[in-house]
């Protein structure tokens, strides 16, 4: 776990830095506004587009879903979805990806949280009805990583940043005195890590009549659990 590090990657403005400069010498005209306003649309339809294939995927299935019911769910002709993506085996790949960074998002979100607070917000939305597409999705991920020539490197790179994720977490807790030290960060990752995904199966497969808990009683579970990680005293 200790080689995990967050790889390098440029800023936006790499490579502008000349450009900048002359600007600020001769400011020229105001092209800013001009400039951003379509790459800022064209950012709104892949978002739009990333979030009806998660949809689609998790209801259809990787076979059954295709190209032009994303597009028509959006409103859009299937030109849109090929202008980004060659294929639909190139989309799937992209939605496996967005379904993770969402999932992130609520770290992201909670920059400030401490690691219990942090473990307990990615606890509690396991059972959040709202996840349902994205839960879908990665079942189908899974059952495609199993058939050749699918979106294996996308489910382990999806995986493998989540799980930079949690390593961070779990060693500023262990140096915040609020994890056991003695404890294998990987453990602790792969106990998340299956919570995780196994909770999505088991939500997904369960009958209607077998009970559920509540948001009240999950959360009391999840926090007994994340006290049972804490240094021994």
């Amino acid at each position: 776990m200790r080689g995990w590090s967050k790889s390098h990657r440029p800023s936006k403005c790499d490579g502008y830095a000349r450009q900048s400069v002359t600007a600020a010498q001769d400011p020229g005209p105001p092209i800013h506004e001009e400039t951003t306003q379509p790459k800022r649309k064209s950012e709104r339809v892949t978002e739009q587009l990333l979030d009806a294939a998660t949809a689609v995927f998790g209801e259809r299935g990787f076979e059954a879903a295709t190209v032009s019911e994303v597009a028509r769910r959006c409103d859009m002709t299937s030109g849109a979805v090929y202008a980004r993506w060659l294929s639909k085996h190139e989309l799937f790949e992209a939605v496996v990806e967005h379904a993770s960074a969402q999932r992130m998002l609520l770290l992201i979100k909670s920059v400030d949280a401490t690691t219990a607070e942090k473990l307990a917000l990615l606890g509690a939305n396991l059972l959040n009805t709202g996840r349902d597409d994205t839960r879908n999705l990665w079942i189908e991920a899974c059952v495609s990583a199993s058939r050749e020539g699918t979106s294996d490197a996308a489910i382990v790179h999806a995986q493998e940043v989540e799980a930079r994720e949690l390593v961070e977490i779990v060693d500023a807790g262990k140096e915040a005195g609020l994890i056991d030290p003695s404890l294998s960060t990987a453990a602790i990752v792969l106990l998340c890590q299956s919570l995780g995904l196994g909770s999505f199966l088991a939500l997904r497969v369960q009958s209607p009549e077998r009970p559920q808990p509540d948001d009240d009683e999950w959360a009391a579970l999840v926090a007994r659990l994340i006290i049972a990680i804490g240094p021994i005293t």
